[in-house]
């Protein structure tokens, strides 16, 4: 939620403490002076929030120069000895269709590959073994292929049986983030960047792997009886992006030594989803352009052998 020029991100912290919401981080204020926006990030708690970092990207192109985007880092303190490590971004954006070898594709692996820097930071000072990771928020890669599967029967992309195969961008993001690097020639011939780390996080695509394929979080569609698709919003997603079907908000999960806790303590995500924020009888149709993503995550401890 960006602030700038604006009193909403206050109003929300108002009302989300009267939910119990009682702690929270956020992006930097941004002034005129600035020449710029705040990055938009916000991380909301029930349990304190007991450190927090953040990181500014490179500035972003065309739009996005005017956002300071980011990362914003909250150790959550959850009881008994634990903590969870939350990250939240939001990336360059691409407008309109996307090939994975136009420049805004580059400054948003180059962002990834930041935020991979800003968790070799913090994740060894910070987290103990046994403490769950969540990496979340728009990171506006499109991990969706859009290919049709069966398109002698069905001439319109459905969300779930063409959503399974993974795009050259979206696995870009994974190997980048993760450590890996990618062949640079994936951003075209004359690239020379892998984006390569020296320190590799065995990072898990959560709603991937829960659900077998890339779920809609923007740009949905709808299919009438007449098999005419329509665009599920129309009144914040801009006319470029109705019906792109994009799947680019994410729960990202880390935590290789699950069961090193030190006070016995086992951190295992039991749900994941999409949630989609309807608003009936609202002049707009959901409460923003993008739906919204969600994580169940149980403490428990380590049954004994």
């Amino acid at each position: 939620m960006f602030e700038y020029a604006s009193s909403r991100r206050a109003r929300l912290f108002a009302a989300a403490e009267k939910l119990g919401y009682k702690y929270y981080v956020a992006s930097e204020r941004r002034f005129l002076w600035h020449m710029a926006i705040d990055g938009g990030l916000v991380i909301l708690s029930k349990l304190p929030i007991v450190h927090m970092e953040t990181i500014t990207y490179q500035r972003g192109m065309g739009p996005d120069w005017l956002a300071q985007k980011g990362v914003l880092y909250a150790k959550v303190d959850v009881g008994g000895g634990s903590h969870t490590h939350v990250f939240t971004t939001h990336t360059q954006a691409s407008y309109g269709e996307v090939v994975v070898t136009q420049p805004d594709v580059k400054r948003r692996l180059a962002q990834l590959y930041e935020f991979h820097g800003f968790m070799e930071q913090v994740l060894p000072k910070y987290r103990a073994k046994g403490e769950p990771v969540i990496l979340t928020g728009d990171f506006n890669v499109d991990s969706r292929n859009h290919q049709l599967s069966d398109p002698e029967h069905v001439s319109y992309e459905r969300e779930v049986e063409d959503g399974i195969t993974t795009s050259e961008e979206g696995m870009a993001m994974m190997a980048v983030l993760s450590g890996h690097g990618i062949d640079p020639k994936v951003l075209g011939p004359d690239n020379r960047d892998t984006f390569k780390s020296k320190v590799v996080f065995d990072l898990h695509d959560t709603l991937k792997e829960r659900l077998g394929y890339h779920p809609v979080t923007f740009g949905n569609t709808v299919v009438d009886e007449h098999g005419v698709v329509h665009a599920r919003e129309t009144i914040l997603t801009t006319t470029q992006d109705n019906k792109v079907m994009h799947s680019i908000d994410y729960v990202l999960w880390y935590n290789p030594d699950v069961d090193q806790h030190s006070k016995g303590i086992v951190a295992s995500m039991e749900d994941v989803g999409v949630v989609p924020n309807f608003t009936p009888g609202m002049p707009f149709t959901q409460i923003s352009d993008h739906y919204g993503v969600s994580a169940d995550i149980r403490f428990a401890p380590k049954e004994k052998e």
